[in-house]
């Protein structure tokens, strides 16, 4: 019996590395066994997500209204010469929006609540409620926050790139739905006090970081 014996150790390590990779791009490979049980996963996460909500309809409403004036603001406007409707139906979504945030959804899904009312005098006073925060953590709350930031987030980096590119038109509609987004999300901010609190943590923070760097860099 002939044994055949490698003696090139490079020729050996290549071979071991394409091994390697070849094993590597298997375990990559989806399969429709794997696929189905991700979706499957997914599908249970979103389940669960509802179940545990205190108000999953509230919550579904929360967010339908923010995502349906973005799809309508970036993704059907390119396919429609009727601007006009466009932008009519977008701030109808976000007065719509703004409506359910601050008086339906602040109430049920975090406990809080916020208005303005004008005095005799004609002096405008905002009043802000929070004896009822719920500070424990749930999906309600999670829900309600994430959708309050990111839609904000969402509006504000739309009406920069529409005011960087000169779109005047699209960044004043982009500007009016950030003022709808930007008020509820200050006003019910201005109701937590938990988030006030993480706000300060996080300031503390970063100035206790900055600070240990400038020491650390004079130190070098």
């Amino acid at each position: 019996m002939d044994i055949e014996i490698n003696n090139n150790p490079k020729k050996a390590e290549e071979q071991q590395v394409k091994q390697e990779k070849e094993e590597k791009v298997e375990t990559l490979q989806v399969t429709p066994q794997n696929a189905k049980a991700v979706q499957e996963q997914s599908r249970n996460s979103i389940t669960n997500f509802y179940k545990n909500a205190s108000h999953p309809i509230i919550c579904l409403f929360t967010f339908i209204f923010k995502i349906a004036a973005f799809i309508i603001y970036i993704i059907i406007s390119f396919f429609t010469k009727q601007k006009g409707l466009i932008y009519l139906s977008v701030i109808l979504l976000g007065s719509v929006d703004f409506w359910i945030t601050k008086n339906v959804s602040g109430r049920f899904l975090v406990g809080l609540r916020w208005w303005n009312e004008v005095k005799k005098d004609g002096k405008e006073v905002w009043i802000y409620e929070s004896k009822n925060e719920k500070t424990e953590a749930t999906s309600d709350k999670s829900v309600f926050w994430t959708s309050l930031y990111v839609n904000a987030g969402g509006w504000a980096i739309l009406f920069l790139f529409k005011l960087i590119t000169l779109s005047i038109t699209n960044a004043i509609i982009a500007f009016t739905m950030l003022m709808f987004a930007g008020i509820n999300l200050y006003g019910f901010f201005k109701c937590s006090k938990e988030q006030q609190g993480k706000l300060n943590k996080m300031g503390t923070k970063a100035v206790t970081n900055f600070a240990r760097e400038r020491i650390q860099n004079i130190g070098n």
